[in-house]
């Protein structure tokens, strides 16, 4: 993104007009021919057209009759490293997933590596309606922040410590995540001091931890101290499935939520990810200590995890757990499109309980927004379009068939069931437009397509195994 487009867009006074204005706000207002001013980079007021647009002349107005105003979706577990092994890791399961397929890719990155990647991330992010993201870390990171910045995406990042290892959980020796305690340490804490708050608060950073088996006592305690003393998030996969768990039990003789409950290190700024083996006592400590919890179905049926069809997530809502959100990577679910996450949110719990109104389109809907914003400690500035918050909107297109008929009373649930990432027309991070009618403006578009495939294939070519097709490729 240019220095001149930045600060152009930075001063642009924007007002959306005569559009359907899902607020998201604490009544949940869905605003017919509604208007959403944005001054800069915030939300100057959201209202009814006829009466805030004669108060507001505007550097530009945006006619959204007929379409749906919004806030961005936030994907609350996203690995931005990790968008370039698409398909390297389908059809394995975890264990081969993390160990076998994963580290080693990840062995071989480059800071060039992960910006590429990353800006392929933030591309399809924009284009489906994504405004913000939290990734859960890798390495190198620096690449990763800088894409977030030329891209114009709002985002966080963080290095996913680890400091121990087995025989039965073996890292590659030159996985640069494989250090010390004090080295990791040292790492995470960098880049939190490198990055948070970077771009007016557009970038944070925050503490994370990769896996229970690779984490020590002292790692998790000393990171929690870390965390707690720079006022930041902690992000972790943890009990993600039955083999994870049972490796943490054999080693604690305790269950991951148990054991991390021992340690006195739960707490609310923990975001953990999965979460699909909990025992009822656990649900319990999870609530006690409000930690945050991140469902991504799409990995779990992908990966064959568990968390939908045992995992809690229904019991958690309603015992007032706050649960959000993510597609996780292209390497565990594919496909980064919120939409279609949004969709599995609100079918896959009904269909294995076998309950139709078990979670709700609006709750999902809840999850990505709003409930999302909570679980990344930054629900004061996005999650809802209300004055005085980041102007982070997406413009969805209905004038398609996907979306006929529509109705007052079936506006949520068609956009969570029949809407797709595709209907996003325009995309607003930060008050700057990064998305118009379906036009990228803050990145050549097939110069990061081309770059994204060079660079894929150059790394597949240097991984330690090789994979084949299943049917002929001639």
């Amino acid at each position: 993104m240019s220095a001149w487009y930045e600060e152009r867009q930075s001063a642009l006074k924007i007002r959306i007009d005569n559009g359907l204005v899902i607020t998201m706000d604490p009544r949940r207002r869905i605003i017919t021919q509604g208007t959403v001013v944005i001054q800069g980079n915030r939300i100057l007021e959201v209202g009814k057209t006829a009466e805030v647009s004669t108060r507001h002349p505007a550097d530009k107005v945006i006619d959204a009759q007929g379409k749906i105003v919004m806030p961005g979706l936030i994907d609350a577990h996203l690995h931005c490293v990790q968008t370039l092994a698409r398909g390297l890791a389908d059809d394995v399961d975890l264990i081969a997933w993390i160990y076998d397929r994963i580290y080693p890719y990840e062995a071989l990155l480059t800071q060039e590596d992960t910006y590429v990647s990353t800006m392929l991330t933030c591309l399809m992010a924009i284009q489906t309606g994504t405004t913000c993201l939290a990734d859960p870390g890798g390495y190198p990171m620096d690449g990763v922040a800088q894409a977030l910045v030329d891209s114009g995406m709002r985002g966080i990042v963080s290095w996913a410590g680890m400091d121990q290892w087995s025989s039965d959980r073996a890292l590659p020796d030159n996985l640069p995540g494989k250090k010390s305690t004090e080295d990791t340490l040292a790492a995470m804490e960098g880049l939190v001091k490198k990055w948070h708050g970077r771009e007016g608060d557009r970038i944070r950073a925050s503490y994370a931890l990769r896996v229970e088996p690779n984490v020590t006592r002292q790692l998790f305690r000393r990171t929690k101290e870390l965390a707690d003393r720079d006022g930041v998030l902690i992000q972790m996969h943890a009990a993600v499935n039955r083999d994870q768990v049972e490796w943490v039990r054999r080693h604690t003789e305790r269950t991951t939520i148990d054991y991390m409950n021992s340690l006195g290190v739960l707490g609310p700024n923990w975001l953990l990810t999965h979460m699909a083996i909990l025992t009822d006592d656990e649900l319990q400590m999870l609530r006690d200590n409000d930690v945050k919890l991140c469902h991504n179905p799409g990995a779990s049926v992908h990966g064959a995890y568990g968390a939908c069809s045992v995992g809690r997530f229904p019991e958690l809502m309603d015992m007032g757990v706050t649960v959000t959100c993510g597609c996780d990577s292209t390497a565990a679910n594919n496909s980064l499109d919120m939409f279609r996450t949004l969709y599995q949110l609100a079918t896959l719990h009904k269909e294995i309980r076998v309950v139709p109104d078990l979670l709700s389109p609006e709750k999902a809907l809840e999850m990505a927004t709003v409930d999302a914003a909570r679980a990344l400690m930054w629900d004061k500035d996005i999650g809802s379009l209300e004055a005085g918050k980041k102007a982070d909107v997406i413009i969805v297109d209905c004038h398609r068939p996907n979306w006929r008929p529509l109705h007052p009373f079936s506006i949520v649930p068609n956009l969570v069931y029949a809407g797709e990432g595709v209907d996003v027309e325009t995309t607003i991070v930060d008050g700057r437009i990064v998305m118009e009618d379906r036009m990228v403006k803050t990145m050549n578009v097939p110069a990061i397509l081309e770059q994204a495939q060079a660079t894929a294939e150059r790394l597949v070519a240097r991984l330690p195994y090789t994979l084949a097709p299943r049917w002929p490729v001639e």
